[in-house]
């Protein structure tokens, strides 16, 4: 008796389960391509912090991998909005500004990156 080549199928199974592979993958791709899903965007990172030593309220700008996108940064006493008081921080690292209160307040300090984009940064009370 001859021995017969068991092996001929194998390669048939793996050709058609790459070839499954490869239509999903492209039906993924052209999917979202259709329904407008795209990869997500670059997180924007820009570190400001807000401490109290008595009455003294101190912001200060620790920089951040997108500090060159950054167009200006408000640091709002009480809320955001008017009639509340807005103290504008530089957009270098280091930059600092003092603010004084006796009491406690909610401190929200807000980026605004050059392509208008603003982000809350920080939101507490000090």
């Amino acid at each position: 008796m001859a021995c017969k080549d068991r092996d001929g199928g194998v390669s048939e199974v793996v050709s058609a389960l790459l070839m499954v592979a490869v239509v999903v993958a492209l039906a993924a791709i052209a999917g979202s391509m259709v329904f407008g899903i795209g990869l997500p965007e670059e997180p924007r990172t820009l570190v400001v912090t807000a401490t109290r030593s008595g009455d003294v309220i101190t912001f200060t700008n620790h920089g951040g991998m997108n500090m060159d996108k950054v167009a200006e940064i408000r640091c709002w006493i009480g809320g955001v909005g008017q009639g509340n008081k807005d103290i504008e921080l530089e957009t270098w690292a280091g930059a600092t500004k003092t603010y004084t209160s006796k009491e406690a307040v909610r401190v929200i300090i807000v980026g605004t990156f050059v392509d208008g984009e603003s982000w809350i940064v920080l939101d507490k009370t000090v």
